[in-house]
């Protein structure tokens, strides 16, 4: 676990001028005998000892400093203006964020990621948030359902919420094999049940011209009628950068909220 980098970037909040810390790491991923590229974004100046802290997961072919430059250019003023802490691992272009016989990202998101941040920052492991959009936003369902311990909210966008009918041309048969039905049981929609108890924030949205808005709205659907609550938003916008960079200010907005009311 290194810290191969320290920058500091300048952002305006108001009329005001702060200095913006952005680590760049390499994180040791035990699981797979390999380091992760991740970049953590906090507050130069913390107003609180313990900050609530959110994972952000990129999509398919992503990369974190894609994601701070192109994806959510607003992190950097956000993490300030929130005081929170951005934690952008890198999901290996189409890892799907699962743990497959190769790779562990899965494990590597939800244990070791989330330990290593825990252990060299001020982050409060009661207000951990995990979004993302389109791979990223299945891997935020997908694991933050199996690890709600973990996570106390979670925020999909433009989210994969069942890779099957087009995961071949998106790296799933080098992760799981050719046999499509062995896939199924590592979809989002395939952890629904383990959200029925569940007391974590769930946050979906998705635009009405994306290509994935039939997958979200049964999703959305599914969830009404197993009484599990949540926020579902639509609004008009494709799968692409220009939505889910406002989607994600609107659901980091929303985390905020309920990070304060659980004060």
């Amino acid at each position: 676990m290194i810290k191969s980098l320290f920058t500091l970037v300048i952002a305006f909040i108001g009329t005001g001028m702060v200095a913006q810390k952005i680590d760049t790491l390499s994180v040791y991923s035990a699981s797979m005998n390999k380091k992760i590229k991740t970049l953590v974004l906090s507050p130069s100046h913390s107003k609180n000892k313990k900050l609530p802290t959110v994972y952000v997961l990129h999509g398919y072919s992503g990369y974190p400093k894609r994601t701070l430059i192109q994806d959510i250019p607003s992190l950097s003023v956000l993490s300030e203006e929130m005081q929170m802490i951005f934690v952008l691992p890198d999901g290996n272009y189409d890892s799907w964020y699962i743990d497959s016989p190769n790779l562990k990202y899965e494990t590597f998101i939800a244990k070791e990621l989330t330990g290593f941040i825990q252990k060299n920052y001020s982050s409060d492991s009661s207000k951990t948030a995990l979004i993302g959009w389109s791979m990223g936003g299945h891997g935020a369902l997908y694991i933050g359902a199996r690890h709600q311990k973990i996570f106390s909210a979670v925020g999909s966008i433009c989210g994969v919420i069942d890779f099957v009918p087009f995961g071949k041309e998106y790296g799933v048969p080098k992760l799981l094999g050719e046999n499509t039905e062995d896939w199924t049981p590592y979809t989002a929609i395939s952890q629904i049940d383990k959200l029925k108890n569940s007391r974590q924030k769930i946050l979906i949205s998705c635009g009405t011209e994306d290509i994935l808005l039939a997958q979200n709205r049964k999703f959305h659907e599914q969830l009404i009628l197993l009484n599990i609550p949540h926020i579902y938003e639509e609004r008009p916008g494709a799968h692409d950068a220009t939505y889910w960079s406002k989607a994600a200010v609107t659901q980091i907005f929303q985390l905020n909220q309920f990070f304060t009311n659980h004060d």
